[in-house]
């Protein structure tokens, strides 16, 4: 089959060129269609009953994400800082983004007097006189709808809450949003005195992080490029052999980001890091091909031919570490998180592309290049420095095989206890960088303003007017009372507050009323007398669906787990048989429930790459004794992996949960070229120790200079915006340190310790 192929190559390079390069245009074009995905509902899977529940929930209430703006002054209370808010309230309500504003001066308050109140824009004119600007200041703290929503509890801190409008098909949406947001306030700064304005919200993160991926994805691209053509020309010295491999490279990637396309992929923070991992995984066949072209003497045979002997000599072993890596990659479909599901189907497409145009565009690029004095007069002696490495390698094995025996035990008792202290988490503010002014921002506002982030709990009833019985009503405040007292819940809003609002306000603001209605004709009496826009935001027009809102500043899925487990606990307990159906939703339930979804991902998937990669070699080697052997050497950078990420408190998130079924993908490809030229070699009659030294001289050079290439290209995914994906090429590169050391040193010496005990 392998002559078949290089005879179709050799007699229609053109042809077979030509129909490449027309792919190649339509893929950069679907690359180029490719969209930006960075929600939270793109990591939970379309069909999952919490996210249909949710999109309803969404439909009936509204986003319960917003946007946040907040800044701080002891001052506020001047006529100089609330012309300054209603000036930015009327600019933002300006723009056609915005759907709703909410601030200090147009906030819906409750005036009261005997038995009737009215609802009014807190300040509907900036007063001059300080007396009335007082009186403002005392009704914005004596309203709980007010404090702690809109102006903090110590009057320091005002806020512009900004909801959007509903734009499920427009990408550059919520990017327009905020520049026209940071528009307005830069204009204001130039007018009034620089203050420091602060923006926080799930929108915020969305469009930061879309803004740092296409940063980083513009920073990798080049860097990848600089480094491996750098890389090959210092190994391969030779013009044609890095050209053809650059240009191997390119092709590969259009081709994988257009699979990525067809496959309804996005690119998002996970699938962001595909180029500089196919680029760094293709150019790992070319180095194969071309060390083992380059040592043929080509000054008396043409090169053609020498490269179909290269193709007869690597397809098999080419094909086997390109299946198996693909196989890794694979795995990942079994995910529930939907962007690691296109990464694994995307890479695994990848990798089957890379194996076929490497084995396609390199031949005829020799072919084109036949004649070219460089690829004759090349020196055959390459990475002369790495082949003296090798050798070394290869003589000291014998006399330490104990000594490694020894040692990658110990890593094995290491990496045990450090896997007992992994934690899963998806703080989804602490992928950025603490420098970063998003997540600055976004503390500064957890500190000072009560958060962004929201627990919402439903609660439906059966029949009209549900939430106008007082019985009722109380089973919403018990859930309320509950959250209030849980640490870093600071401020949680119902219906219930409005309705002791208008109590009070109905009794002369009299305190002692700022309690629920007595009645369901009382309650029904002041939603009448209302009237107001912010109410419907918390309760349908047939009052039997309600919702329940605490902001919370806490970040960690960790800690957010134990409170949603504790509040299902609660109203499990208490609420049971009330015959209302309650329901924990929200955004930041449902990033929780990724914490489940990156536990399972990982062990599935894992499992998966193990019995498809073993069962490979286990077929192809022909030898159970090899293929268990093999098992050894893959598995030890996997489990080196957790347990350096529990050492040095590296979590599972959605970015290292990938990493197992990776890299075990990735490693497994020397081991296969190890174990081919080992058999190779016990063919010819090599005893066991022999076929060892002789597969670490002959194959150390590419097996080391593949590694070389995988670790830089890993390498520099640690200068990404992101800390989840800088970790994942921390810790991808030293898994391919590590799997470079276990398959050309514990490999061998657990081979020849093997024959010393035989």
């Amino acid at each position: 089959m392998v002559n078949k192929y290089c005879d179709l190559l050799f007699k229609y390079p053109m042809s077979i060129l030509s129909i490449i390069i027309i792919i190649t245009i339509g893929c950069a074009f679907l690359y180029s269609k490719l969209p930006v995905e960075t929600s939270v509902e793109s990591l939970i899977m379309e069909d999952d009953p919490d996210l249909i529940f949710y999109n309803t929930y969404k439909e009936q209430f509204g986003e319960d994400e917003f946007l946040v703006i907040a800044f701080s002054d002891p001052d506020f209370f001047t006529p100089s800082f609330l012309k300054l808010i209603q000036n930015l309230t009327e600019e933002f309500e300006a723009i056609e983004e915005v759907k709703e504003v909410t601030s200090l001066t147009n906030v819906e308050n409750i005036i009261g007097s005997e038995k009737d109140f009215v609802v009014e824009p807190l300040v509907e004119e900036v007063p001059d006189n300080p007396a009335a600007i007082e009186i403002i200041k005392q009704r914005a703290l004596n309203n709980p709808l007010i404090k702690g929503n809109i102006l903090s509890g110590d009057a320091n801190t005002a806020l512009f809450v900004i909801r959007t409008q509903s734009h499920p098909e427009d990408e550059t949406y919520d990017a327009r949003l905020i520049n026209k947001i940071k528009q307005v306030l830069e204009n204001q700064q130039k007018k009034f005195r620089p203050e420091k304005f602060h923006m926080a919200g799930w929108l915020v993160t969305d469009v930061n992080m879309s803004g740092y991926m296409n940063k980083d994805m513009a920073k990798f691209m080049p860097l990848t490029y600089l480094f491996i053509t750098g890389l090959l020309f210092f190994l391969l010295r030779n013009f044609w052999a890095v050209f053809l491999s650059i240009i191997n490279v390119s092709i590969c990637l259009l081709w994988t980001m257009a699979v990525l396309y067809m496959t309804g992929g996005a690119i998002s923070p996970m699938t962001a890091i595909l180029p500089p991992l196919i680029m760094a995984l293709t150019v790992s066949d070319s180095i194969h091909l071309f060390t083992e072209f380059l040592k043929k003497d080509r000054s008396k045979t043409e090169l053609p031919l020498l490269m179909r002997k290269t193709i007869q000599h690597l397809a098999v072993p080419c094909f086997l570490t390109s299946l198996t890596t693909a196989a890794g990659f694979a795995s990942l479909y079994i995910s529930d998180i939907p962007p690691i599901r296109h990464f694994g189907l995307a890479a695994a497409g990848g990798m089957m592309i890379e194996f076929f145009l490497s084995m396609t565009i390199i031949p005829i690029g020799i072919f084109f290049a036949r004649n070219s004095k460089s690829l004759k007069k090349a020196s055959r002696q390459q990475s002369t420095w790495i082949y003296r490495i090798t050798s070394q390698i290869a003589q000291i094995i014998p006399k330490a095989k104990f000594f490694i025996c020894g040692i990658s035990i110990l890593l094995i008792a290491l990496s045990i206890w450090g896997a007992l202290n992994l934690k899963v988490e998806t703080n989804l503010i602490e992928y950025f960088r603490k420098s970063s002014p998003v997540y600055q921002d976004a503390m500064f506002v957890d500190k000072n303003a009560g958060g962004v982030n929201t627990l919402e709990v439903s609660f439906q009833g059966k029949d009209i007017d549900t939430f106008l019985k007082p019985e009722n009503l109380e089973l919403i405040e018990t859930v309320a009372q509950h959250l209030r007292n849980m640490p870093e819940i600071e401020q949680v809003t119902s219906i219930n507050d409005f309705l002791k609002q208008m109590n009070k306000s109905f009794h002369n603001e009299n305190p002692d009323y700022y309690r629920l209605p007595d009645s369901k004709s009382m309650a029904a009496q002041y939603l009448l007398l209302y009237g107001g826009d912010e109410l419907y935001n918390f309760i349908d027009t047939e009052y039997r669906w309600a919702r329940l809102s605490a902001r919370v500043t806490e970040h960690s899925s960790e800690k957010l787990k134990v409170y949603i487990e504790d509040l299902n606990e609660f109203i499990k307990e208490n609420l049971n048989d009330s015959g209302l159906q309650i329901r924990i939703t929200g955004k930041t339930y449902l990033v929780n429930k990724l914490v489940k979804s990156i536990v399972d991902s990982q062990v599935k998937s894992l499992s998966l790459a193990f019995l498809i990669i073993f069962g490979v070699l286990l077929i192809v080697f022909r030898s159970f004794s090899i293929g268990l052997i093999s098992i050894i050497p893959n598995t030890l950078p996997i489990l080196f992996n957790i347990g350096l990420m529990g050492i040095v408190g590296i979590p599972l998130n959605t970015a290292t949960a990938i990493i197992s079924a990776v890299a075990i993908g990735i490693a497994v490809d020397d081991t296969i070229h190890f174990l081919n030229q080992y058999q190779l070699e016990r063919k010819t009659g090599s005893s066991i120790h022999k076929a060892c030294i002789a597969s670490i001289e002959k194959k150390g050079v590419p097996i080391i200079t593949t590694s070389l290439i995988l670790i830089g290209g890993f390498g520099i995914l640690v200068l990404s915006s992101f800390v989840p994906t800088a970790q994942f090429g921390f810790l991808c590169s030293v898994i391919m340190l590590f799997a470079l050391s276990s398959d050309i040193v514990i490999l061998p010496a657990i081979m020849m310790l093997k024959k010393s005990k035989a």
